[in-house]
């Protein structure tokens, strides 16, 4: 349950209405955490000190908007940031509360740091800006390696993906792909093999994205 009673410096709204966090998913063609969806309940954002911010239905399209999420960071949702350069993500779903920080002028979740497994526990204590040494990261198992931009070199970067990847695809079709992203390159590819491919392209791969993929536990 969300209780922010005793979060020092805390600035908060009036809570959103239904119909605000309706049309928020709407606009984004997203679905929220539920868990932050019990935040916007509580309260429509809010700040703390007058930095920290975390979004309300009111700035978080705009917000995702001016980071470029989309692009960068594909199945996630920028929830908030510390004002200092650092946003907050978190993979969309509504069974979803991690969140992850990462720099502003990167927004690639490759380079991503887990601050915390539990959404409500982490805005409840404050502790907004700390990581959490409680909680081991967890990696996914598989993912989605999805081209989010065109390679600055053109096809001559776009064979050094094709190969570097080994995906079976034509030259002709991925250069269609790259005048359209974001476009899924590989489904469901083991999650830590892919970030070690694309860590091999070295600056080319800036243009690619390893997805997770959420595993439905029974």
């Amino acid at each position: 349950m969300i209780d922010l009673s005793k979060v020092p410096d805390l600035i908060r709204n009036t809570s959103a209405r239904e119909i605000e966090i309706q049309e928020v998913e709407d606009l984004m063609k997203t679905t929220l955490p539920d868990a932050y969806k019990e935040l916007l309940r509580y309260t429509n954002g809010f700040s703390i000190g007058g930095g920290l911010i975390i979004y309300g239905t009111e700035d978080i399209v705009e917000r995702n908007e001016t980071w470029e999420v989309d692009e960068y960071a594909s199945g996630y949702v920028a929830i908030g940031d510390d004002g200092g350069g650092n946003v907050f993500l978190m993979l969309q779903g509504t069974e979803e509360r991690k969140v992850f920080i990462v720099d502003s002028g990167d927004m690639n979740p490759n380079h991503a740091t887990l601050i915390t497994s539990d959404f409500v526990k982490w805005v409840n204590s404050g502790s907004l800006s700390e990581t959490d040494d409680n909680h081991p990261i967890e990696l996914p198992d598989t993912c989605n390696i999805v081209l989010v931009k065109a390679p600055n070199g053109g096809l001559k970067d776009l064979v050094k993906i094709k190969s570097g990847l080994g995906i079976d695809i034509s030259t002709a079709e991925l250069l269609k792909a790259s005048k359209n992203p974001p476009f899924i390159l590989v489904e469901k590819f083991p999650y830590g093999k892919g970030k070690k491919l694309i860590e091999r392209l070295g600056s080319i791969g800036t243009v690619l994205n390893a997805v997770p993929i959420r595993s439905i536990q029974i």
